[in-house]
């Protein structure tokens, strides 16, 4: 568990069950999932397992940011200053993911190009997808190109084609063009990568109208694997020369911010 949280980090508690269940290390049950939750804890408890190896957002927390003097403030905003990568782009580019506790898998990916990670936590509320498109609208795009992450299971499959068919039709209302790509989970991908399946679940009358009679989550996917198909479907918008290109922009902007506040302070 250690080695795969070092090598892959950060991974989430879930991906760390798959892959012990993929090498025979644990039965692929809740109780299993349960002993590796509980390892987890006790590696990241013991320093075995470095807590930032480990992602989760599900928790989040909220606070004012406040700084000791302003040379302290101009110091921190030097060091975060962030140029946008798509100023002067017609499209907006985002990732869509069903889970917030991916986020800290996917992320590095997308902090990279500089475009908008969505945790949905599901079903996207009807506000989040209309701010998604105004957002683009008032930022001068005139398309939207929208790379969903989904597990392979009813809910998943139906909170994906649920945005994607309101995106559309805000979409149509506001001038924008959206453009949506499934990046995972797929059929062809699960086969492929030989996923962990789990039983379909059945309970109510719309599980019924799921055709399989398995299901794979996110989860499954190896997260370097899963990094690299987020990266590769990026690539093509915001190319690594062009990149370099504005990261060296970046470079002398915090220079001459750092000159400048420091003349304040």
């Amino acid at each position: 568990m250690a080695d795969f949280t070092r090598e892959f980090a950060p991974v989430t508690v879930r991906q760390v069950f798959y892959a012990a269940t993929l090498n025979n290390i644990i039965e692929k049950t809740e109780d299993g999932y349960a002993k590796i939750q509980q390892a987890c804890l006790f590696g990241r408890r013991n320093g075995t397992i470095p807590y930032w190896q480990n992602a989760g957002n599900s928790r989040s927390f909220y606070q004012v940011r406040s700084f000791q003097d302003l040379s302290n403030a101009s110091n921190s905003f030097a060091h975060t200053y962030k140029r946008d990568f798509w100023a002067e782009s017609a499209d907006a580019v985002e990732v869509w993911l069903e889970k917030e506790a991916l986020a800290g898998v996917v992320s590095p990916v997308t902090n990279e190009y500089r475009i908008r990670l969505v945790p949905t936590r599901g079903f996207a509320s009807e506000t989040i997808v209309h701010n998604a498109i105004k957002d683009a609208k008032e930022e001068g795009r005139s398309r939207l190109f929208v790379k969903t992450l989904y597990d392979f299971d009813r809910s998943g499959q139906d909170a994906e084609a649920a945005i994607v068919r309101r995106m559309n039709e805000i979409g149509q209302t506001m001038g924008i063009e959206v453009i949506h790509e499934r990046l995972a989970l797929t059929l062809d991908q699960i086969t492929q990568l030989n996923l962990p399946t789990r039983p379909a679940k059945k309970k109510s009358p719309a599980d019924k109208n799921w055709a399989y009679d398995f299901a794979v989550e996110l989860d499954a996917m190896p997260p370097d694997v899963l990094r690299n198909l987020v990266a590769e479907a990026l690539e093509p918008h915001m190319p690594q020369e062009q990149r370099d290109r504005y990261i060296q922009i970046e470079a002398q902007e915090r220079a001459t911010i750092r000159v400048a506040l420091t003349d304040l302070s």
